[in-house]
């Protein structure tokens, strides 16, 4: 893959919601690399700073727009933030397309899903970059951790039962999960992480342990919806009385994650990387 740096002007940002998205495309212009925003969901930091370049499609007209990055000679995307995918037979596509897609679904796990949009996307010519090397810098890494005293003995229930927490990321069901001391709670869904943080009753006097837990799952790709954590998300655990973030090294991008470590230090929670 071609570095970032040796090229201008020639990267098509695919946006859904979220506040990672709009820093995204702030890098990106930042490197002078940001041609073009197609925006899928309703972010409206991004629709005001990025105006010029910014255009709103409906994810359903999937081939009209890799059509349109097609005509500006765009190769590159990248796609960063949610975007809420209908079902498959929703999507306006040629029966060349539909064959393809419904092939590889049925022939393929759905939890491969990713992998198979970005075979799609290749067998179009477009060419998805990795989110973890563009954005290497807010990568998340061991020297950004942050143990307070109070939560050792937590950390050491962690560490002792990593090999289990390792396994249930190797099955690819999903990429958070949160556990009570030695015991596993729940584990993130397709509703999303503040769900899961959400279905737990943190007032319930047993759960004085809580650990939120994330990582990359075994087979997700780097192109597509890898990991990220951000200053939300700790406001929600802190509200919810968690003690412990653990977040495996190189395997999640913090949003502005100056803030974020800044945050941690400055709260009763404490960070630990793996």
């Amino acid at each position: 893959m071609k570095n970032l740096a040796t090229f201008k002007n020639d990267v098509c940002l695919i946006a859904g919601s979220g506040s990672f998205a709009h820093e995204a495309a702030t890098f990106l212009n930042s490197k002078g690399n940001l041609k073009k925003i197609i925006l899928l969901s309703k972010n409206n930091n991004i629709k005001k700073d990025f105006k010029k370049i910014c255009f709103h499609y409906d994810i359903r007209d999937l081939e009209k727009i890799i059509t349109d990055i097609k005509k500006e000679n765009i190769k590159d995307v990248i796609i960063i933030g949610y975007v809420d995918l209908p079902p498959i037979y929703e999507f306006k596509l040629s029966l060349k397309s539909k064959f393809y897609l419904s092939k590889d679904f049925f022939l393929n796990n759905i939890n491969h899903q990713s992998l198979i949009l970005k075979r799609f996307l290749n067998n179009k010519n477009i060419n998805l970059l990795s989110q973890k090397k563009i954005f290497k810098s807010f990568l998340i890494n061991k020297n950004d951790q942050l143990i307070k005293k109070e939560h050792k003995s937590i950390v050491i229930k962690v560490l002792n039962n990593l090999p289990y927490i390792k396994k249930i990321f190797n099955l690819n069901l999903a990429q958070s999960l949160i556990i009570n001391g030695n015991r596993v709670l729940a584990i993130e869904d397709f509703k999303g992480t503040n769900n899961l943080i959400n279905r737990i009753d943190s007032n319930k006097s047993n759960y004085k342990e809580l650990t939120f837990i994330k990582s990359k799952k075994k087979h997700q790709i780097d192109e597509i919806d890898f990991p990220v954590i951000g200053s939300e998300t700790i406001d929600l655990l802190l509200a919810k009385k968690y003690k412990l973030i653990c977040l495996f090294s190189n395997q999640s991008i913090v949003s502005n994650k100056v803030t974020f470590l800044k945050h941690i230090k400055n709260s009763n929670i404490s960070l630990l990387v793996i």
